[in-house]
């Protein structure tokens, strides 16, 4: 991955983009169903919230975070649906450089989340 800057580069190669629920030092993964009142206990941009709490509860949303460990802040946030496509998405570095690495992170990961949805669940077999 070839995002500009080669810190976020090596936090990709590093960890690349999380699938499984959880975090480490450059993203985070949560799961919620639409509606979710957890919304609340997770810091996230309102826009996001809202988005949330405004699905049909049948349906599960994925929130992903990235973070700049280095510089101690948010990166981007980024509303994934069950298809995987990003619904919302909130960038927190305003500077061109910043910018354009989160549009390539973005397309990374609607390319990851639906091979993912694309992807026979084992269970369903």
């Amino acid at each position: 991955m070839n995002t500009g800057l080669k810190t976020i580069d090596n936090l990709i190669l590093s960890f690349g983009v999380r699938t499984e629920e959880g975090a480490d030092k450059s993203q985070s993964l949560t799961t919620f169903c639409g509606g979710d009142f957890r919304v609340n206990t997770v810091k996230m941009p309102f826009c996001i919230m809202q988005k949330i709490l405004q699905t049909p509860q049948e349906k599960q949303l994925r929130l992903l975070q990235w973070f700049l460990p280095h510089k101690q802040a948010r990166l981007a946030s980024f509303l994934i649906d069950e298809s995987g496509s990003v619904i919302e998405q909130v960038y927190f570095q305003r500077d061109a450089k910043h910018v354009e690495a989160c549009r390539r992170i973005q397309k990374m990961v609607t390319r990851t989340y639906r091979q993912i949805a694309a992807t026979p669940s084992v269970l369903a077999a």
